[in-house]
């Protein structure tokens, strides 16, 4: 476990330093463990490696500098799950989720000392405490709703739809409800919101095999048929009295609409108090916007939109407070400091000011963060917000090729730059392959075409330039 666990730390770390210098002394450092153990893990490392990636490879250097080489974002995440398929801890609770097994009955699956598997599920039952929840006579319990919240919060992160591990019988009847849906009401989706669903029906229907339901009504559901299709499933399939049915029913359309997958089917949001707290957050918020740049958003033609989507927002973050575990880094922070300050400002006040008692856990706060900067540099035009950057283009290869090149800094919208038509006082970047002395603005010579250096260097002085307008 240990081992693994140290492993795992030395491909993250290579992952994300695999543009930079790293070498071993580094990472001994950064794990405060020996130059005898780093290498040895490595060496483990590489074997497990080639199982999922023949081409993955890690090199070390006689100067001591690691080389990561082969391992995409997807092969780090299959190794990842490799390790969490072998681990003991997830594998007990695991079994206690889909079978409700005690340990006694895993001990052959999982080839440890009875001591140690009952060691294991102290831990867990530590872990799972501190989430609110209990194991009691192999059933994990606690509020049924929060529970299947963890549960689908935890199992789409590390599977990420490299694979499905709940009951065949579930997952057939996950991709039945997902046919019907789409066949039979024309619901588009995307591989990911498929994938999403999936999983959420998946752990939906583990737990009414457990007869474990939910306590109340979620949403008010309009006569459909789908809603008729749905309770004689749970019926058929599951012996649920159709006084939960209309509860669990209520729970699964509460999630489409939530998802922002369907909201045809819903009638009526019942959870009052999170509501209201959604809305009183939603007017908040844009109050706070109006307040600190004085812009006021109704005068956009989407304002009703920006409203709806911002009250779908904190409804869901209150209602099933899901936690971000995908942009977490200080650099994925920086990213947006840098390129939307005045956007990043603004929702990074608000969110730290809120009362943290709203959140179950600090992780609900990046999800939410980035929920709503996301929606804002979508919804709200960036000229709104950010000063703009003036930029001159002008390469001696003629009109056409200055063209070619601001097509390709489309891609840089999100930075509010304003392409000049001849050079200004405004002018606060001159890009071009001749250069000019005397001019009193930055001035960018470029290759033709341009290399990926001088796109690095570019970036580099927007950047700067964006900085001092905000100083």
């Amino acid at each position: 476990m240990e081992e693994e666990r140290y492993q795992l730390y030395i491909l993250q770390m290579l992952e994300i330093k695999k543009s930079t210098y790293c070498s071993i002394d580094q990472l001994c450092d950064l794990l405060e463990i020996s130059k005898y153990k780093v290498e040895k893990h490595i060496q483990m490392l590489q074997i497990e490696m080639k199982q999922i990636e023949p081409d993955a490879s890690i090199v070390v250097e006689p100067t001591g500098e690691v080389n990561l080489t082969g391992v995409t974002n997807l092969v780090l995440k299959k190794i990842q799950l490799h390790f969490l398929e072998r681990s003991p801890y997830y594998l007990i609770i695991h079994n206690f989720i889909t079978q409700e097994v005690g340990v006694e009955t895993q001990l052959e699956e999982l080839h440890i000392s009875r001591s140690l598997a009952y060691k294991y599920q102290k831990y867990l039952k530590h872990l799972l405490r501190e989430e609110g929840f209990n194991l009691s006579k192999n059933q994990v319990i606690g509020t049924e709703f929060h529970l299947r919240s963890f549960l689908f919060g935890f199992y789409y992160d590390v599977f990420n739809g490299i694979s499905n591990p709940f009951p065949e019988h579930c997952k057939e009847l996950a991709s039945n409800i997902i046919h019907y849906l789409v066949s039979y009401h024309d619901i588009a989706l995307s591989k990911t919101k498929e994938h999403k669903l999936n999983f959420f029906i998946a752990i939906w229907l583990t737990r009414l095999m457990q007869g474990h339901t939910v306590s109340e009504e979620y949403v008010k559901v309009k006569n459909n048929s789908f809603k008729e299709y749905l309770v004689r499933m749970i019926q058929t399939h599951f012996s649920i009295d159709k006084r939960f049915c209309d509860k669990e029913v209520s729970y699964f359309f509460l999630f489409l609409s939530l998802e922002d997958i369907s909201h045809q089917f819903m009638d009526e949001f019942l959870l009052k108090e999170v509501d209201q707290s959604a809305k009183t957050h939603t007017q908040l918020f844009l109050q706070k916007l109006l307040h600190d740049f004085g812009f006021d958003y109704l005068k956009l033609e989407n304002s009703e939109a920006i409203v709806d989507g911002l009250l779908m927002i904190n409804r869901k973050w209150l209602t099933y407070h899901f936690r971000e575990t995908t942009f977490v880094s200080k650099i994925q922070l920086k990213y947006f400091q840098e390129i939307n300050p005045k956007f990043e400002n603004l929702v990074g006040t608000f969110i730290d000011r809120l009362d943290n008692k709203l959140f179950v856990d600090s992780r609900e706060k990046n999800k939410l963060y980035y929920d709503y900067l996301f929606f804002l540099i979508t919804n709200i035009p960036i000229e709104k917000l950010e000063e703009p950057i003036f930029v001159y283009i002008d390469f001696s290869h003629g009109t056409s090729y200055n063209e070619y090149i601001r097509s390709m800094l489309l891609t840089l919208r999100s930075m509010h730059i304003v392409y000049e038509e001849k050079l200004s006082s405004k002018t606060q970047i001159y890009l071009s392959d001749f250069a000019i002395e005397g001019l009193s603005c930055e001035q960018i010579i470029w290759k033709r075409p341009p290399t990926p250096d001088d796109w690095g260097e570019l970036g580099t002085l927007l950047i700067k330039v964006r900085g001092e307008g905000h100083e």
